[in-house]
């Protein structure tokens, strides 16, 4: 079952306008599904076997010049050398678009790789596992509501025989036996293990550097080192606060968040409905689905146009919008009846000089967002800010 992807127009778009395209974003998000299923005549080329990935390498000039265009390499974070060649082969007909798509699972690396050979060369798009809206626009049988547990990996939702808890043992596996080593080299994987699960359980709060190294047993220098690594992997977000144009005290540390709900689940040992529903962190978990909903389905970037804002006082507001002259505030309730008393938009939004606009994410049933004065209320499993 084919899923079709609100991102594929614009892949088509930049495909047919730039010499190279990339497609970045953790593994199993549906990368090289997608190309193949847009540029099917494309040849396609894994560098995710390790033999080609050498190769490749070993000899970037003769690899490029024995492939048939447009060709489709995907994974080329295994290859980096293939950046530097590249920028040969495309400098010699830059009025030649579309001939070279690549795809890559650490996006850090590739940035850099990219910056130094591609620039001006190359369009980039970043892909994430399925939205709400994606899901719910494909067919009214699948289980939507599942969706704050189950997140968003494309072969869960595409194949219903997968089992859940074994897919995400895989992808753990196959995530600490090739990428994690090949970015920091890893070697106590046991506590590497822990620090993941340490993590799922404080998915929506600030980090604390100090509290995790030491639960863990080791120091803030190597937790720094992991969470990078888990970022490098499009695994987890460190989200910033808001800090513009304030003079009162802001906090100042991040909150950690997944990018997709389905891996922090299964850390959580989450494996049914029943157990998301009892869960002692349900409420973290709704908000990290609430995180993960607005970057897919916004577009928006994390500490570019997206923040949280909470000040020494405690008071907060779960995600901050800043989109050219619109501010949105959004916060989140894990309840359906939301109490206006609760609510801290009368304290923050006159904080700010552009137009404002208020949400609350709830558990609300109605299918589309429900204006109330001054504010509006949605449930991202069903609605979207903008059905008004």
């Amino acid at each position: 079952m084919w899923i079709e992807r609100k991102i594929a127009s614009k892949v088509r778009d930049i495909q047919s306008s730039r010499p190279v395209l990339l497609v970045t974003g953790a593994r199993q998000v549906g990368k090289s599904s997608l190309l193949r299923k847009i540029f099917n005549s494309a040849e396609y080329i894994t560098l995710d076997k390790v033999a080609r990935a050498e190769a490749a390498e070993q000899n970037p000039e003769s690899f490029l010049a024995n492939v048939s265009k447009p060709v489709l390499l995907d994974e080329v974070q295994y290859a980096p050398s293939l950046f530097r060649e590249l920028k040969i082969f495309v400098d010699r007909d830059r009025t030649s678009f579309g001939n070279w798509i690549l795809t890559g699972s650490q996006k850090f690396n590739l940035m850099r790789e990219v910056s130094d050979s591609l620039a001006g060369r190359v369009g980039i798009v970043e892909l994430e596992t399925l939205c709400a809206q994606e899901i719910r626009n494909h067919s009214s049988e699948l289980p939507i509501a599942d969706l704050p547990w189950r997140g968003g990996y494309p072969e869960l939702w595409a194949h219903s025989n997968i089992g859940f808890t074994e897919f995400f043992e895989s992808y753990i596996q196959t995530y600490l036996e090739r990428d994690l080593q090949l970015i920091v080299g890893v070697q106590n994987l046991r506590d590497f293990g822990r620090f993941m699960k340490s993590l799922a359980i404080r998915a929506g709060q600030l980090l604390n550097y100090a509290s995790l190294a030491k639960d863990i047993g080791v120091s803030q220098v190597t937790i720094k080192k992991w969470l990078g690594a888990l970022e490098v992997s499009g695994l987890v977000c460190l989200l910033s606060p808001y800090y513009k144009n304030f003079g009162k005290r802001l906090i100042k540390a991040p909150k950690l968040y997944f990018l997709d709900n389905g891996l922090l689940a299964h850390l959580l040992d989450i494996e049914t409905k029943a157990d998301y529903e009892r869960h002692i962190y349900r409420d973290h978990i709704w908000e990290n689905f609430v995180f993960t909903e607005i970057v897919k389905s916004y577009g928006l970037k994390p500490n570019k146009n997206l923040f949280f804002y909470r000040d020494q006082n405690g008071v907060e507001i779960d995600f901050v919008l800043d989109v050219r002259s619109q501010v949105t505030l959004v916060e989140v309730k894990n309840s359906e009846v939301i109490d206006p008393k609760k609510l801290n938009f009368k304290k923050v939004a006159p904080l700010f000089d552009q137009q404002v606009e208020c949400f609350v994410a709830c558990l609300m049933k109605e299918r589309r967002a429900m204006a109330l004065q001054g504010y509006t209320l949605f449930n991202p499993v069903y609605s979207s800010m903008l059905d008004l």
